[in-house]
């Protein structure tokens, strides 16, 4: 038996959960907008607060206030977690699932609690649904595509919160029907309190990390990238390269490089404006994105210029790649885009080229070959011996 106040658990969670939410809405104010679920949980903390603010009152107001809605706005609280994760990581949101939940959950409180006082039949159905909400919540993490260190941390930490309170809900069905809420001083509860009071905070330090790496991730792509096509900027395609280089040296694996130009761009900008012009450079490179492959690298050189890295592709697979782009980029798709082609160079790392900067000048040359023969058309650059 301990001698731990049931009540001081509660006035725990009060304060926790509003500590939480104030940072919750304040992160929300200042991240981006496409980084979503800060408000949603936000508001889950202030529901949990809100009821043990009501629980910490219990004998003072009246039963329905610090006993039903309270354990209602529990199961909300845990509710909008669950959404806020679902919002987070892409999820479509379950509301009429959970809604439905919370209403069947209403239904089943009412006896236990008006009509037959009952703490045992309390515990069993909060325990219950507590559990499936809580697993619900790491199953959202679990199938998320990228995992680090804050969502394996908040994973287990929901996983670990539905254990103790199954452990709960599993004790309350052996548990003496004489049990109250002031004589159960059993050490599973006394657990189960300290594991809900403890978690609020700990579970929105986990999602605050998951936040503050998505935001980390998305000030890294756009540091890296060009505003106008989402390509790599030319210094981070770069380093791209050079470590794609290392790698295919290390591993004899091959590798090839396009450099790409629209033909005649300056005539289009001339008779139809930079607008259209840019247009043209938009539309080029979402169709250079869907041609590449998941694991190729396009960046924007300059102006009108595109470059690609193709790793662990040979030549003739190259070729075929840049034939694909070419023919991509004269099929007219858009009627407000005007006609357009590309002229591309593909050089492969080799002896001669075994460096980022001679395997460009190679690309850039059969580029300006391509040019030369007319536009429209591929070119190899051919692989010269080096000097002895």
């Amino acid at each position: 038996m301990l001698g731990i106040d049931p009540r001081s658990f509660v006035i725990i969670t009060a304060a926790f959960g509003i500590l939480c939410s104030f940072v919750l809405f304040a992160l929300h104010t200042g991240f981006p907008r496409d980084i979503k679920g800060l408000a949603r949980w936000g508001r889950g903390c202030t529901f949990i607060a809100a009821a043990a603010a009501l629980l910490s009152m219990r004998g003072v107001i009246p039963f329905v206030f610090s006993n039903f809605i309270p354990d209602l706005l529990i199961l909300a609280g845990v509710g909008a977690i669950y959404g806020s994760l679902q919002e987070f990581t892409g999820v479509a949101l379950q509301r009429r699932r959970v809604t439905a939940l919370l209403v069947i959950t209403a239904l089943c409180l009412v006896w236990p609690t008006f009509i037959h006082d009952d703490y045992r039949g309390r515990v069993l159905v909060m325990s219950g649904v507590l559990t499936i909400l809580f697993g619900a919540c790491a199953s959202v993490i679990i199938q998320s595509r990228e995992k680090g260190f804050a969502e394996q941390f908040t994973q287990y930490l929901f996983l670990g919160t539905a254990g103790i309170t199954f452990a709960r809900f599993i004790t309350a069905i052996f548990e003496d029907r004489t049990t109250t809420f002031h004589n159960d001083f059993s050490l599973i509860r006394h657990i189960y309190l300290a594991t809900f009071s403890f978690s609020t905070v700990g579970l929105s330090l986990g999602f605050i990390l998951m936040a503050n790496r998505a935001l980390h991730i998305r000030l890294e792509y756009l540091a890296s990238r060009d505003h106008m096509t989402g390509a790599y900027r030319r210094d981070a395609f770069m380093k791209r390269l050079e470590d794609e280089i290392v790698a295919s040296e290390r591993l004899s694996r091959p590798l090839a490089l396009l450099m790409m130009d629209l033909d005649n761009f300056k005539a289009i900008n001339d008779q139809h404006g930079h607008t259209v012009g840019d247009h043209v450079i938009m539309d080029f490179s979402g169709k250079l994105m869907h041609v590449m492959r998941r694991n190729d690298c396009v960046g924007r050189y300059g102006g009108e210029e595109f470059i690609a890295l193709l790793s662990d592709t040979d030549g003739a697979d190259a070729q075929a790649i840049a034939e694909r782009i070419r023919e991509a980029a004269a099929n007219r798709i858009r009627a407000d885009i005007p006609p357009y082609t590309v002229s591309i160079g593909l050089a492969q790392l080799s002896s001669a080229m075994d460096n980022a900067q001679a395997l460009i000048n190679a690309a850039d040359k059969a580029m300006y070959a391509a040019k030369k023969a007319g536009k429209n058309r591929v070119e190899i650059a051919l692989a010269r011996p080096l000097l002895s």
